[in-house]
């Protein structure tokens, strides 16, 4: 209801109170006057007669008044709104989904904003607001994504259940809220952490049913069953899948919006899988560029060959359509499964049809479910992670909010005060002595006091009061046969004074604000903290009454972002490493880096369209140094002297001013290298650099926009390796990873090796730790040497073991220090280049420390 007629309907209210109020005082006045005069007749009955008569008129008065005055249900709409979130009212914590609302206006025709709170994280918290105008009598549907949603705020400070949505007539800003009738206090279910979560999108779901009793590490997985209505048009809304599996549907039937929103999801993080059938290509509409095998012939796996182990699937051969693809599953040399990174996500395609009753029966299904799983997700049920959003809340924020004025020169203050303290007392009392103006002293020393105050204030103070001030950064992953980037950004501003502060970011950018309120305050403030346009192509958030010098911040994800390529022609043989590297990026390249191993070249800037050459030697010639993923330590490599905050907090470092640029690269660098699987890179060197010019359009409208801009470039190179060569891997380069046995239990209360340690805490049980060689290394055509275990915690009650491929069986290891294994090494490696060992706890809760370990060997020419 407006201000305006809440104005109106007050009058009649008013008038009838007040003749009321007359009426009462009057009848009690010539009560009470009357009452000595009149005590006999009062005696004998009259006063009955007379207070009759008062509640007489007492009553008509009041149901007189109740007529007239105007009710909220005579004056207002009546909306009942009908909610759902996600599918079937579940969601993932943390992660985005879709909202839809029906709403059924039962009385008059209102206009007004719907406003929708979102609370991705225990740190961000937002409201997105939605024009609403719908006639008397009308039915009308609302669809959004949303940033997702935690338990939070599911209940205020008194133990009321809050509402997520809520309406205003007249608008958010000047309106007032509409009571809505529905089910609008139903909060979303939460899925379990420790499930990955599948939607299969398939207009024949009856026929993939069986996937419902596929685990991963030994976790039941939760399918959701979606067509085309359930799904969105926003690539925000398909952040609830882990995974999107697509069967017997064709995409080329959704509307564009909805396939732009799969193509943009996947580019940013997402990652769908799909069967293969005749006129796959043309099914795939919009998506197709995801195509990786183009289908030219079906037959069957034994037909093509009869020794095979796999069931008899029905399969398609093919040309592969890029050169980048990995072939994670085949038999013999018919590929059967099939994956390759795009943008920040992943696509897997797999060569038969998921309809074939072999799967149903496949009694090595969860083998090959668990091989190819990991390519889409970095989900592991085996260990909680924190989701996407909450993890850049904390690394990226601190990022952005790093602003020069924001660092004070501890020694420049501690230097100010002790001149002060000598020029002040023992200076100016020997100057006015001998002056004999010893008197004066009272208007000096508090002159001085004022002078220095203004000017220490006058320094700190000068970068805030020019005006707004912009940080804006990101980690940019790029697609070198397109030219676009996708990745993770953060924009943040530094006010100069108070208000309402609008912040908008390009079309490539999908960002939530981080609400400066959400630890305190009611549930009011913080809906009303920061306002998001979800409507507008930009990003646009308005942050509500911002105090006096304060920071705002909002972090998300970039998709598609057109950044440009980079040429490079790079070789390594006889422990060196050389090439070519042209910059065809639309922006220089500074501080750019090729990382290896343990390794940071440096290149230093390379302008737009300069080509530099790169040479240099590898030590000790270790071709783990030269051709396997960058490892946590190679951040330090490039920007030595400061601290990660994964291990020691952002308030471990000391920054003075003129480092904070540096620094801010360096915590970067480090975030993205210790989760790489937040962008699905390729285990491959990397070459990085910075992109010092507005990448992602921050602006704050009606102020002076300069952002001060500092974005990551990552790009997964190619090192051609002729030659031959030695290796030496430890587990830092083969990037182990832990999981419950199968058909075993345990629990892991914490996971370090997700963080890059070596260190986990495990329940009584048994587990499987992996150890990943890298792809460089072929087990058929190259050597193993040798391969050394170190076994760091003995103390305890621990069984190790080692799994031996060729025998399909646990060998038992002793329980020493140093294990030096011998005789057919080979049969210790899987097909795919994996080393198991087997970890059995007979203890309570545990401390360990991972085995470490070395393998040796030769890269054949």
């Amino acid at each position: 209801m407006s201000s305006k007629g809440e104005r109106k309907d007050f009058f009649p209210f008013f008038f009838c109170c007040l003749q009321l109020f007359t009426f009462l005082h009057r009848h009690r006045y010539s009560y009470s006057t009357q009452k000595k005069i009149k005590r006999d007749s009062i005696l004998l009955g009259g006063s009955k007669v007379k207070a009759l008569k008062i509640w007489k008129s007492f009553l008509i008065l009041f149901f007189v008044m109740f007529i007239l005055t105007p009710t909220e249900a005579n004056a207002a709409a009546k909306l009942e709104v009908k909610v759902e979130y996600g599918v079937d009212n579940k969601v993932q914590m943390g992660k985005g989904h879709p909202v839809r609302l029906e709403v059924v206006n039962k009385g008059e025709a209102v206009k007004g904003d719907f406003v929708i709170f979102s609370n991705p994280n225990y740190n961000m918290a937002g409201s997105y607001i939605v024009p609403f105008e719908i006639e008397a009598g009308g039915t009308k549907s609302i669809e959004l994504s949303v940033k997702g949603n935690t338990d939070h705020h599911s209940y205020g400070g008194t133990g009321t259940n809050d509402n997520y949505i809520s309406f205003f007539e007249g608008g958010v800003e000047k309106g007032k809220e509409v009571k809505l009738s529905g089910n609008v206090k139903t909060k979303p279910r939460y899925l379990g952490d420790n499930r990955v979560v599948m939607g299969v999108l398939s207009n024949n779901h009856d026929a993939v049913n069986y996937m419902k009793l596929f685990k991963y590490q030994m976790e039941s997985m939760e399918i959701l069953n979606i067509t085309s209505a359930n799904v969105p048009s926003n690539a925000v809304g398909l952040e609830m899948f882990d995974v999107l599996l697509v069967h017997d549907f064709p995409i080329s039937t959704l509307k564009n919006e909805q396939q732009k929103a799969i193509k943009d999801w996947v580019n940013s993080g997402g990652s769908i899988i799909f069967d293969t059938k005749v006129g796959i290509k043309e099914d795939l509409g919009d998506i197709n560029e995801f195509l990786l095998l183009d289908p030219k012939e079906e037959t069957t796996i034994q037909k093509i060959n009869e020794d095979s182990t796999f069931p008899n699937f029905p399969v398609f051969t093919g040309n592969l359509l890029y050169e980048d693809i990995t072939v994670v599953t085949k038999d013999d040399k018919t590929p059967f499964t099939i994956v390759r990174k795009v943008g920040a996500g992943a696509v897997a395609q797999v060569t038969s049809n998921f309809a074939a009753p072999q799967w149903a029966d496949w009694k090595e299904v969860n083998l090959w479910w668990n091989s190819v799983l990991p390519k889409l997700t970095s989900k592991s049920p085996s260990h909680y992670k924190q989701p996407l959003l909450e993890e850049l809340s904390y690394q990226l924020s601190s990022i952005g909010e790093a602003f020069p004025g924001s660092i004070v020169s501890v020694p420049l203050l501690i230097s100010s005060f002790i001149i002060y303290l000598i020029l002040l007392i023992p200076v100016l009392y020997i100057v006015l002595r001998k002056l004999d103006k010893r008197e004066q002293a009272w208007w000096i020393i508090p002159a001085i006091a004022v002078f220095t105050s203004v000017a220490v204030f006058g320094i700190g103070a000068k970068d805030r009061i020019a005006g707004t001030q912009i940080n804006e950064a990101s980690v940019l992953l790029l697609d070198n046969q397109s030219g676009l980037g996708s990745g993770f950004g953060v924009s943040t501003i530094l006010t100069n004074s108070g208000g309402d502060y609008q912040v908008s970011t390009d079309a490539h950018t999908s960002y939530f604000p981080v609400a400066s309120s959400v630890h305190s305050g009611s549930f009011e403030m913080i809906k009303h903290a920061a306002y998001i346009n979800p409507i507008s192509e930009r990003t646009d958030i308005t942050f509500n009454n911002v105090e006096y010098w304060s920071t705002r911040t909002s972090i998300g994800t970039i998709s598609n972002k057109p950044v440009g390529k980079i040429d490079y022609d790079i070789s390594f043989k006889d422990s060196t490493v050389q090439g070519s590297i042209t910059n065809q990026l639309n922006f220089e390249l500074t501080d750019a880096y090729i990382l290896s191993g343990n390794n940071a070249h440096k290149l230093g800037n390379i302008k737009a369209g300069e080509s530099v050459e790169v040479k240099y030697e590898v030590a000790k010639g270790n071709i783990a140094n030269a051709l396997t993923v960058p490892q946590n330590s190679a951040a330090n490599k490039a920007f030595p002297g400061f601290s990660s905050n994964y291990h020691h907090g952002p308030s471990a470092n000391n920054i003075e001013k003129e480092e904070l640029e540096t620094y801010k690269r360096f915590q970067m660098l480090d975030f993205m290298l210790y989760r790489k699987e937040l962008l699905s890179m390729p285990d491959q060197p990397l070459l990085v650099g910075y992109v010092t010019s507005d990448l992602v359009g921050t602006e704050v409208k009606g102020k002076s926009n300069t952002p001060n801009a500092t974005h990551l470039v990552v790009l997964p190179v190619d090192i051609i390796h002729s030659g031959g060569g030695s290796f030496s891997f430890t587990e830092k380069q083969m990037q182990p990873t832990l999981a419950v046995a199968e058909n075993a239990s345990g629990m892991i209360h914490h996971n370090g090796l997700a963080f890059g340690e070596n260190y986990v805490y495990l329940g009584n049980g048994t587990y499987t730790l992996s150890y990943q060689l890298p792809d460089l290394v072929d087990k058929k055509k190259d050597e193993i040497t040798d391969m050394k275990l170190k076994l760091r915690v003995r103390e305890l009650d621990i069984e190790y073991a080692i799994y031996n491929f060729a025998k399909d069986e646990l060998e038992i290891l002793e329980n020493k220090s140093s294990i030096t294994l011998e005789n057919n090494l080979k049969d210790y490696l899987s097909d795919e280049g994996v080393i198991q060992l087997s970890l059995k706890v007979n203890s309570m809760d545990s401390d360990i420390e991972i085995p470490g370990i070395q393998v040796k060997g030769e890269i054949k020419e």
